[in-house]
């Protein structure tokens, strides 16, 4: 099971980039019906939005292709720790450090912030299982870290990152590429229902090892949400099915 203070009212969230930096009570998602609120990405510094960023589709599913722009960390809590304080259920800050002096920094900032239940640590895909594991330990503090692990690389990570001390896990969404005017080669992430068997597998292996996760990638439907509880995810996180509007409401379930 989860530790205590990563219990979710109920077991249905939204992913790391899916709904923005903060809770939006008017927005096109009854929050009410989500157990945890997860942020856009957040680095450390500013980033700009990547060069010749789009989207791209491909049968099942397609690539986006954005470089996860946002202000920086320091701009981040100005703008929004009031709202995350504010919002009508519990936020979970996703971080992307570059190393671990940035991890601690932006960890010990988080502490003690109104409404702030955990962190979720974003992991580059080519990350060196040493350099992953520092990270780790360098944001263990007061709130519960959620381990954010390419599907891929799942079994590699799970069980050196727990001992590091994280909490829990959830599944990035995988990279890839697709071509492009010219002869070229865009990369970047996969979302839609063709990810849904990679993912199943990475909860399994994670959920094998006795590992708690959140499951995500390619959840669209409802029997997506009950292969993922299947597979052994204790909560499932929705990333492009949150932006088709009124489709959503078959997947959250009632209060």
């Amino acid at each position: 099971m989860f530790k205590q203070d990563l219990l979710f009212r109920t077991p249905l969230l939204n992913a790391a980039g899916s709904l923005g930096f903060a809770p939006n009570p008017r927005g096109p998602v009854d929050l009410s019906r989500l157990g945890a609120f997860i942020t856009n990405p957040i680095s450390r510094h500013p980033r700009q939005p990547a060069e010749g960023r789009g989207l791209q589709s491909f049968p099942g599913g397609f690539l986006l292709h954005s470089g996860f722009p946002n202000p920086g960390f320091n701009a981040a809590l100005r703008h929004y720790a009031a709202q995350w304080a504010e919002a009508p259920l519990p936020v979970l800050i996703h971080l992307m450090p570059n190393n671990p002096d940035e991890m601690a920094a932006m960890t010990r900032a988080l502490e003690g912030l109104e409404n702030v239940a955990g962190i979720e640590l974003g992991l580059r895909d080519d990350i060196h299982p040493g350099d992953a594991a520092g990270l780790v330990r360098a944001g263990l503090g007061e709130l519960p870290l959620i381990a954010c692990l390419a599907p891929g690389r799942a079994g590699e990570l799970g069980t050196l990152l727990a001992k590091s001390g994280a909490a829990a896990f959830s599944l990035a969404p995988a990279r890839g590429c697709l071509p492009v005017a010219h002869g070229k080669l865009v990369h970047g992430r996969l979302y839609g229902p063709a990810l849904l068997p990679q993912a199943l597998e990475a909860v399994s292996i994670l959920a094998t090892s006795g590992l708690p996760v959140i499951g995500c990638g390619g959840v669209y439907t409802q029997a997506d949400v009950d292969a993922m509880h299947i597979a052994g995810a204790q909560a499932v996180a929705l990333d492009a099915a949150l932006w088709r509007g009124s489709d959503l409401v078959s997947l959250i379930p009632e209060d």
